[in-house]
């Protein structure tokens, strides 16, 4: 038996957890917010930074502030070596929803981005990349950062103008919790990404029996079977992702591929090429009651191989009673290759 997945708890929507030791804050004072025009939630998103004409370093406090820095379309720049705290909503975004944006994000720390205490309220991104529209697009690298109690998820990269490196950086969520579903890194709604060489834990949630909330260290999401998205089309499938050598931990799946058609639970009648090769998965315990597997897919000629996978065997959900610890069985995705793995 095969889920889609529960959208409002595991992917971060297209439409728009306890901390036991949170990353200590620098001394600086809090900036002014200002105005960006980019709304979430009905909410016109205020930032720290905005539109910057330099490159962002040292130290951003965004408390009081949505977004600790702000690129929007038509804008470009690098965030390196720098420290981003406070925001609610958002670390750093990029939304090339209607221009072109080239963006470099390198060697920096953000942490705390969320409500204070955490909740299960759906934002709280470390690095958010958008683009949705035709003309449209973010191009760049996310390389050797360190990301940290982020309320909903590390790492987030929608649309079909996304063309992102994200490699080398350590993305540590909050743990086992009750309140929500984060997710380590995301490629969702079409966009084109290689995640190499990164370090996903902690990503780990209780779930409720029957729903299919679960959290991801990798999630690759996409497919009709998500509805609608921004532009008004139907949400196109995220195809051609590289996932390799990467270290998850303790995550309720570690690779989690989940391309869903119209009908909201087949698999694409179309390649997706999805490669997993040579990751490195460990879980600690059966924590989630719906849903657990080491590398999950809902895909078409997807190639899951020569993964290190341990902990997940025998964690026995609703969603996985057979309790496999790769679950990718023809019954609900197609052609899967799956080879060597250990």
């Amino acid at each position: 038996m095969k889920r889609i997945l529960f959208l409002s708890s595991l992917a971060i929507a297209v439409a728009s957890v306890v901390l036991l030791m949170p990353a200590p804050k620098s001394k600086a004072m809090p900036a002014a917010c200002t105005l960006t025009g980019f709304f979430r939630d009905g909410i016109e998103m205020t930032a720290a930074v905005s539109n910057p004409t330099s490159p962002v370093t040292g130290v951003v406090n965004a408390t009081g502030c949505n977004i600790g820095v702000y690129y929007g379309p038509g804008t470009s720049g690098q965030v390196k070596g720098a420290e981003i705290f406070g925001a609610n909503y958002f670390g750093v975004v990029a939304n090339g929803d209607t221009d072109d944006i080239n963006l470099d994000i390198l060697n920096s720390n953000i942490h705390d981005i969320g409500e204070s205490p955490h909740n299960g309220s759906q934002h709280g991104i470390g690095i958010y990349w958008r683009a949705f529209f035709a003309g449209g697009g973010v191009t760049g690298r996310i390389v050797g950062n360190t990301i940290t109690a982020y309320q909903k998820g590390g790492i987030v990269t929608n649309g079909t103008g996304i063309q992102a490196n994200i490699s080398d950086n350590t993305v540590t969520g909050d743990g086992h919790v009750f309140f929500i579903a984060q997710n380590g890194i995301q490629i969702g709604y079409g966009a084109s990404a290689s995640v190499m060489r990164n370090n996903v834990s902690g990503n780990s949630y209780k779930g409720y029996p029957g729903d299919g909330s679960a959290s991801g260290g990798v999630l690759v999401v996409g497919g009709a079977g998500y509805g609608t998205c921004p532009d008004g089309n139907d949400c196109p499938y995220t195809v051609n992702t590289k996932i390799n050598d990467n270290v998850l931990a303790n995550n309720d799946v570690g690779v989690y591929l989940s391309n869903v058609a119209g009908d909201g639970f087949s698999a694409p009648a179309t390649a997706t090429n999805i490669k997993a090769v040579n990751n490195t998965i460990s879980d600690d315990q059966c924590f989630n009651t719906s849903y657990q597997a080491g590398v999950s897919d809902v895909g078409n000629n997807d190639k899951i191989i020569n993964n290190k996978i341990s902990g997940y065997a025998g964690c026995i959900t609703v969603y996985n009673p057979s309790g496999v610890a790769i679950d990718a069985d023809t019954s609900f995705t197609n052609r899967p290759k799956v080879h060597a793995n250990k």
